[in-house]
């Protein structure tokens, strides 16, 4: 076949197009950057330029160094990477670099040589694609992960149970190493009794269709002993959105839980002797109501004893009275027989019969006067023991009021247990349920 110029132009010219189209629309989507084989920057599409914060004139005819941290740039391996490049050997990878505000910029980017029709390189194209927002993204992730890889205990699973691996923190929770779970299947960690239940089949079942469990968990661990977690079944999903494995998060709650179900039993306990200590209190509040009752009926008739005593008081004083009354009659008439008697020897015999009345009637005043002496020595007496009795009297109502005092405040401290230990049997059985829920 004769060789056609005009044909294998239109093919040149076809291709030239095609690598025209292609150039455009990486342009319109990508980063793009040329560079001379020792770094030097020759252009750079409008995408870059927004990516790193530059203008055109600030970068053509600088080094690529520019957009690296200075410590990054001064090594050995940054030398290296261009010596390949200069090679021909295309590079790769995530990169870090620097914007024009020296803020980190990552991209996605592959180093391209161009090479000539001797395969000699000519220059370098990197294709970029910022991904910084995705970085940081990953980055915030990743360090979440870290921090619940650190605090929490982590085991993966596939959906049928079967462990794929678990982080040193579940190890040592459950005393196992890991190539004695990895590829076991996590009935392992249950007891026997709950392995083969409705509940336990259902439970995979629901991970299996990508529902996730959250709870409170009683597993075993290696030496057969109870342990008690907190934690959650996350069914991870593809991006179809289909389920794949399961990563359970769990903290050992153990030694709360004992103590919860211990609280639990003393407070049940206590609940159901607070009913009876509040009987007691009542039971006491009445007996202290009667007591009451009593001192203040002890306390009227102590008051009526005084008032007694007092009138007795009167009385024998009035009797004093009147005992000293009859003793002044009796010395009077004494003086009045005397006188009677010297009349009498006075007018001889005709006063005789007159002195026997005068001398009678002075042997009855003398006697009248005696008897005088020893009723007021009788109401001087019984006046000493009234006025004792009346004292005692007096300071026994003193007592008994202070007695009543002191009632009063048993009787009002009484009613307040009484009344505060009903409020405690709620209160408890309310703390009672609550910490039930919990345990």
């Amino acid at each position: 076949m004769a060789f056609d110029p005009i044909a294998r132009l239109r093919a040149l010219l076809g291709r030239s197009a095609g690598v025209r189209g292609k150039m455009d629309a990486l342009n319109r989507t990508q980063a793009v950057i040329e560079f001379a084989l020792d770094g030097t920057i020759l252009d750079a599409n409008d995408n870059f330029l927004a990516a790193l914060g530059y203008e055109r004139a600030e970068i053509v005819g600088r080094h690529h160094r520019m957009f690296v941290a200075p410590e990054e740039a001064a090594a050995p391996e940054y030398a290296a990477f261009w010596q390949r490049l200069a090679a021909g050997e295309p590079d790769v990878g995530l990169y870090r670099r620097l914007g024009a505000d020296g803020r980190e910029v990552w991209i996605q980017a592959s180093y391209n040589p161009v090479l000539d029709r001797a395969g000699r390189p000519l220059r370098v194209v990197k294709f970029a694609t910022d991904v910084t927002e995705q970085r940081l993204r990953s980055a915030d992730m990743e360090g979440r992960l870290a921090a619940i890889d650190k605090a929490q205990a982590v085991i993966s699973f596939s959906l049928d149970g079967i462990i794929l691996d678990a982080n040193d923190n579940f190890l040592a929770t459950m005393g196992y190493a890991r190539d004695e779970v990895v590829g076991q299947h996590h009935r392992m960690f249950v007891d026997g009794a709950d392995r083969t239940s409705a509940a336990y089949l259902a439970f995979w079942e629901k991970l299996g269709r990508g529902e996730y469990d959250a709870g409170l968990y009683r597993r075993v661990d290696r030496r057969g002993r109870e342990v008690w977690i907190q934690g959650s079944y996350n069914p991870i999903l593809d991006m179809a959105g289909r389920p794949f494995k399961v990563v359970k998060y769990a903290t050992d709650v153990t030694a709360q839980t004992r103590a919860t179900r211990t609280l639990h039993a003393s407070l049940a306990e206590l609940a159901d002797t607070v009913p009876a200590i509040a009987a007691q209190a009542r039971a006491t509040n009445a007996l202290a109501n009667e007591a009451s009752r009593s001192a203040a009926d002890g306390g009227a008739m102590v008051e009526a004893v005084i008032s007694t005593m007092s009138a007795i008081q009167d009385g024998a004083r009035d009797i004093a009275e009147i005992v000293s009354m009859i003793d002044s009659i009796a010395f009077q008439t004494n003086i009045l027989a005397l006188n009677a008697a010297i009349e009498a020897a006075r007018s001889g015999s005709h006063g005789k019969g007159f002195a026997v009345v005068a001398q009678e009637v002075r042997v009855l005043s003398q006697r009248s006067a005696e008897s005088a002496r020893e009723i007021r020595a009788l109401i001087e007496g019984t006046l000493d023991r009234v006025r004792e009795g009346s004292e005692r009297s007096g300071e026994a109502g003193v007592a008994m009021r202070d007695i009543l005092t002191s009632v009063g405040t048993l009787l009002e401290r009484v009613s307040d247990v009484a009344q505060a230990t009903n409020q405690q049997a709620g209160g408890i059985d309310t703390v009672r349920r609550a910490v039930a829920e919990l345990a």
